[in-house]
């Protein structure tokens, strides 16, 4: 429901996206790219990619390590589905090859020479790793799927370690915006479709689980 409301809201009204992207514009260029501390910033977005696929693979890979961490072999599927499907295949295959939204660096008003176009409208602008949608941010939330990789039981430190990724995928998203790379809405909308993935590969897998669950009867063991 917020993705939809979101779309909408940004679709009906463009002039959004240009507002925001306006404010870090100094009239030639978006002088903010050239920030030492914030392009560490999103170099920290690959790396930290690299990480979370690497200790879901780790635990996929080592029951032993699983069962010390406390983590199902379910759980371990969720980042990589995240960043596989989410990040990979909707938005950096299929979104942002899709709509040819110029990036705002490349618009008219900010430097460019493109027209604006909405989020989800369709535009001959741009030809392939387009502005709609990002795929940093999209990337950026897909660290939120490390929390799947932490023992179910040790609440208080998954609420931390949540609230921790949660800050820095918002930090590491909104760079974008910064940098004239992406709108307001390619950033949002990224994040919360991934946000829709994530949560669809647990449901799914937890489906799974309880498929495959076997329950006993006279001492013998019957699939559900």
């Amino acid at each position: 429901m917020a993705t939809v409301v979101t779309s909408v809201a940004f679709y009906l009204n463009p002039s959004i996206d240009m507002t925001v992207s306006q404010h870090f514009f100094d009239g030639e260029q978006f002088p903010l790219k050239h920030n030492g501390s914030l392009q560490t910033l999103r170099q920290a977005n690959f790396w930290a990619g690299t990480v979370v696929i690497g200790a879901s693979m780790l635990l996929l890979l080592s029951q032993r390590l699983r069962n010390a961490i406390g983590v199902s072999l379910g759980r371990t599927f969720v980042p990589l589905i995240t960043y596989g499907v989410g990040v990979g295949l909707i938005v950096n295959m299929l979104l942002k090859n899709t709509f040819g939204r110029a990036r705002p660096r490349d618009t008219f008003g900010l430097g460019g020479e493109d027209p604006l176009s909405a989020a989800w409208e369709f535009s001959q602008a741009c030809a392939s790793n387009c502005s709609f949608t990002s795929g940093e941010a999209a990337g950026a939330m897909a660290m939120m799927s490390l929390v799947y990789l932490l023992p179910a039981g040790q609440r208080t430190i998954r609420r931390i370690v949540q609230t921790l990724l949660g800050i820095l995928a918002v930090s590491l998203s909104f760079n974008r915006i910064l940098f004239g790379g992406h709108y307001l809405s390619d950033v949002v909308l990224s994040m919360l479709i991934v946000t829709i993935v994530m949560l669809s590969a647990d449901l799914l897998l937890r489906q799974v689980q309880r498929v495959r669950f076997v329950v006993e009867k006279n001492g013998e063991a019957y699939p559900v």
